[in-house]
């Protein structure tokens, strides 16, 4: 079966190259970003198969299976969800950083704040160009990045989202840019439900939603050194890269391959500031806040010490579960092309 410009549907073996889409991410943006694409394939003689993905998950799956394939370099085509799946397929599939294929993404989704941190190009040629010099070797095209993983409980529901799970079990995900607790988790929630016609102001009018029904929790929060503080928060993001929340500078300083989280901590403030906060963090002016604080980590703690329910998580804007939660950086345990 094929797709858009000739893309294959299934394959058992293939080319060293694969692109794995999400042909509905970014409001149809894979249909007007992939046939320049396909054409600078084309033009560089890159042999390569396009696989298109039709349900949650899927891109884990045939990532994975890609491993498995002797596939040299897979290829996210859509946004940060994309990525996040494809990403959780390569690790899942191997722990030996060596032993994973390259990782390239053709940016076409909502959000895309990996690509905007990296400063990834987004001319075809120019992406084509810099995959094709990494498999040639070329080391300045090849990027050694770090992966968090977290570890938390399943739960049926998240941030008011049904997901389907029937027990509190142990659980643990892989992300590539960012996962937060608090009030994030219900903006995320609330973008999977608006209208993405929205565009870039789907996430400040998410945030501005959910202003209106959201309060402080008590956390208790274990950093690497063993220290634990007890603190009252509207939201604990915990960054790999600088964006998040559709191109929103919530972490300024993170760098994806410093081996080293930044968590950007946002302290109990009035309804009023967390309003101004939507327009602030556009511009990591929200810094500038007494109420917020920064701190640089391997690892992190969060689990809730109040009686306002679970803490949620999102990673890299999917929702997962519910609190105790743990977070480990796994320092350069990805090869990006760029």
């Amino acid at each position: 079966m094929t797709g858009p410009a000739g893309t294959k549907r299934r394959i058992d073996r293939g080319p060293a190259v694969r692109f794995i889409a999400h042909a509905g991410a970014g409001r149809g943006a894979f249909g007007r970003r992939w046939p320049p694409v396909a054409a600078a394939l084309a033009a560089r003689g890159l042999e390569h198969t396009v696989e298109l993905t039709s349900r949650a998950g899927e891109a884990t799956e045939l990532a994975a299976r890609a491993v498995g394939e002797g596939a040299r370099l897979v290829v996210a085509v859509g946004g940060d969800g994309t990525l996040h799946e494809v990403v959780n397929g390569l690790m899942a599939a191997s722990r030996a950083p060596a032993d994973r294929p390259l990782v390239g993404l053709v940016p076409a989704g909502r959000g895309s704040d990996y690509a905007r941190g990296i400063g990834l190009a987004t001319e075809p040629a120019t992406l084509v160009d810099r995959m094709a010099a990494a498999l040639d070797g070329d080391p300045g095209a090849i990027h050694h990045v770090d992966i968090g993983e977290v570890r938390y409980r399943t739960t049926p529901t998240v941030a008011g989202r049904t997901l389907g799970a029937t027990a509190s079990e142990p659980a643990s995900r892989f992300f590539a840019n960012a996962a937060g607790t608090g009030f994030s988790t219900f903006v995320a929630e609330r973008v999977s439900r608006f209208p993405g016609r929205l565009g870039a102001y789907l996430y400040t009018v998410a945030g501005l939603v959910t202003i209106v029904d959201w309060r402080d929790r008590l956390v208790e929060l274990g950093w690497d050194d063993g220290t634990r503080d007890e603190v009252r928060v509207e939201s604990v993001e915990v960054a790999l890269g600088p964006y998040e929340g559709g191109g929103m500078l919530v972490a300024p300083g993170a760098d994806p391959g410093d081996g080293y989280f930044d968590v950007v901590t946002i302290g109990a403030i009035s309804r009023y500031e967390t309003l101004t906060f939507s327009w602030r963090i556009r511009t990591g002016d929200h810094l500038r806040s007494p109420a917020v604080t920064t701190r640089r980590t391997r690892s992190l703690t969060v689990r809730a010490l109040d009686e306002g329910g679970p803490l949620f998580l999102q990673a890299d804007g999917e929702l997962l579960g519910r609190d105790p939660l743990r977070f480990d950086v796994l320092p350069s345990a990805v090869r990006f092309v760029w």
